[in-house]
């Protein structure tokens, strides 16, 4: 759990964590599919009995061991959609009051990019347009290989559920979308993965086409249909529970502590290529201009940050694994090996195959 001494608490990297009701229904749900939900927990510092509390927050690195240990459980039983089903409106807190509230289906949509990193800190959310268009991308923000994609459903799955929930038919009927059979036209979810085998189960249930196999995680709404108001439209009570979910993004943020060790540790989480300034910037909610000037409060900069990120993984891999010096530089995206070499003299004195067959092996840095 998140309940930590003053000291640890600066060490806490608010963003990272996840709200204990999403683990509790995890749970639950895991165990009406016959399966000993307890297991969910062992060796983990909380239970379900901590996860009772509506305030209960669980470490990003618990949550995702409980949601690896639940996909071994049942994933292949359609877990990610019998989640989502469970995922109800209330349990979102104020980013679901705002979403609930907001004036059109748009509105609700950019409430749920900007804040749902409050939610499910694992992914981030990005709305681009088109002529005719709204592709929203979802991108994991960690390296998750084994919930990558059982993340990627459950979260459009339950925006899909969600919106169908939401969204006032006689209005998206005049944008010429008319919702019959349960089922919203025009919107597409396209995921990555293989279609899963038990997939045929549920579609019929879902307000949305789903299609697998796809280039990228997306979902694409006509942009019209956007315009359609929600059923239970409150501006006041929207801007309401906007201002509390602001409120609530940069207390997390202030409870990063020292933004130097929250950036660097975010940066070890993240799998290569490592982000420009201004995608770490907008993941901390400020322009890069603000960015910048905290971190030369704290005599840093983002690209030495990213340097030390970048020499403790380089070290890493020359030490622990056989993967040659090219192949090394790939994966930390250098394009160019000679840009590698040079970058890792200066940060040890030595080449990468010269430190790799004798030289030291410093601990890599963790925080400042």
């Amino acid at each position: 759990m998140a309940n930590t001494s003053p000291d640890k608490e600066r060490q806490m990297l608010g963003l990272f964590l996840v709200p204990g009701v999403y683990m509790r229904v995890l749970a639950e749900t895991v165990g009406k599919l016959g399966h000993n939900e307890r297991q969910l927990y062992e060796g983990l510092s909380f239970s379900a009995e901590d996860l009772k509390a509506n305030d209960s927050r669980v470490f990003v690195t618990d949550a995702m061991v409980m949601a690896e240990r639940a996909v071994t459980l049942a994933g292949d039983q359609g877990l990610s959609f019998l989640l989502a089903r469970e995922l109800r409106l209330t349990i979102h807190g104020t980013l679901g009051l705002a979403a609930l509230t907001s004036p059109t289906m748009g509105e609700a949509l950019d409430s749920v990019r900007r804040y749902l990193q409050l939610r499910v800190p694992f992914l981030t959310m990005a709305i681009n347009d088109t002529d005719d268009r709204v592709l929203v991308t979802m991108q994991a923000q960690f390296d998750v290989p084994g919930l990558y994609h059982f993340l990627a459903e459950t979260v459009a799955t339950t925006l899909m559920l969600l919106a169908d929930q939401l969204i006032d038919r006689s209005s998206a009927a005049e944008m010429g979308f008319e919702i019959t059979d349960g089922k919203i036209p025009g919107v597409e979810v396209h995921l990555t993965a293989p279609e899963p085998g038990y997939f045929r189960k549920f579609a019929d249930q879902l307000p949305v086409a789903f299609q697998y196999q796809q280039p990228a995680e997306m979902t694409i709404f006509p942009k019209k249909l956007l315009q359609a108001k929600m059923r239970l439209a409150d501006a006041d009570a929207s801007r309401m529970a906007r201002d509390q979910c602001e409120f609530e993004l940069q207390k997390a943020l202030k409870d990063q502590g020292d933004i130097t060790y929250a950036i660097r540790n975010m940066l070890h989480i993240m799998p290569g290529p490592l982000p420009s300034l201004e995608a770490m910037a907008e993941r901390f909610c400020v322009s890069s201009r603000t960015l910048k000037r905290r971190l030369a409060e704290k005599d840093t900069t983002y690209r030495e940050i990213v340097e030390g990120v970048l020499k403790d993984r380089a070290i890493q891999l020359l030490r622990y694994t056989n993967q040659s010096v090219s192949e090394i530089a790939y994966e930390l995206g250098y394009a160019d090996l000679s840009n590698f070499s040079r970058a890792f003299r200066k940060w040890t004195g030595k080449s990468a195959s010269e430190f790799r067959e004798d030289g030291p092996d410093p601990a890599p840095e963790m925080g400042p």
